[in-house]
């Protein structure tokens, strides 16, 4: 392996690039994380700040004024986007032709997260339309091919999981799911949802004591009461509750013919209605 000539000075304060929620510390480690992440590349890239950090933190004046006047350009969005990186990536050796090449042709065709994106929907209808297992074992492969600075795709699959699996009553392994999102994110309501899962698999005893051992978990747990008593109401003052109420009844009072009875009158009165409404 051969040596790289570095350029520039190594930073006591870094850049934080936001489309990958990264911090660097010299122009390698700038070029290396824009080869890595340009599936994520935009405008949000072409920062005045940047330029600033370029020349000021790095002390590397030309390059600050060539990637300065690309911002200042009045080509599209794209190109510029495809200019500035190319600017950066060619003032060193420090990239391969390979890298500067493909990380160009990702700019140039726009290929970015939209393939990921396309699959994701199409995992999301497989969900929708009941198909549990094919959905997370697509949600998998995306996790495992995303490019590893991606968040906000990651952030929505784990989310997705976490939902599939407590439609499967699986809830220690939403609760898994839910956790990843919430890391990712940030999220309040993924963290509440992190702790609807938690309480419905442990029992109250231990999930009390979770809570007094997590005390960032004290309001989000105080949040999640107040949605359940009102879930509860609204379980309660739904249409066919009673009826639901009373067939369970009777299926512990051991009443099974006239559980099978009315079950069976239940059903006609549900197909009843159904017909009805779909007539509107």
């Amino acid at each position: 392996m051969g040596l790289i000539a570095t350029i520039g000075k190594r930073t006591k304060n870094p850049y934080h690039i936001a489309a990958i929620d990264r911090d660097v510390y010299s122009i390698e480690e700038l070029m290396y994380s824009l080869i890595q992440s340009a599936q994520l590349l935009d405008e949000e890239i072409l920062d005045p700040e940047l330029v600033r950090w370029i020349r000021e933190e790095c002390g590397l004046k030309d390059l600050s004024e060539t990637i300065s006047r690309i911002i200042g350009g009045q080509s599209d969005g794209n190109d510029r986007v495809l200019r500035f990186v190319t600017a950066i990536l060619d003032a060193s050796d420090y990239a391969t032709d390979r890298q500067r090449e493909e990380t160009k042709r990702i700019l140039r065709t726009g290929e970015g997260m939209q393939r990921y994106e396309m699959r994701e929907a199409r995992a999301d209808y497989m969900c929708d339309n009941g198909h549990f297992a094919k959905a997370l074992a697509e949600y998998q492969k995306l996790l495992e091919e995303l490019p590893e600075p991606e968040r906000k795709i990651r952030t929505r699959i784990w989310h997705s999981c976490g939902v599939i699996y407590a439609d499967m009553f699986r809830f220690d392994s939403a609760a898994e799911c839910f956790q990843r999102a919430s890391r990712l994110s940030g999220d309040s309501e993924y963290y509440t949802d992190y702790l609807a899962a938690v309480r419905m698999y442990l029992p109250d005893s231990d999930y009390i004591a979770f809570v007094g051992k997590h005390p960032e978990a004290y309001e989000a747990s105080l949040e999640l009461e107040r949605r359940m008593k009102e879930a509860d109401l609204e379980y309660e003052d739904a249409p066919g509750t009673k009826q639901i109420e009373h067939l369970r009844e009777l299926k512990e009072q051991g009443e099974d013919e006239s559980f099978r009875t009315e079950l069976q009158a239940t059903a006609r009165e549900m197909r009843a209605n159904y017909r009805v409404n779909v007539a509107r």
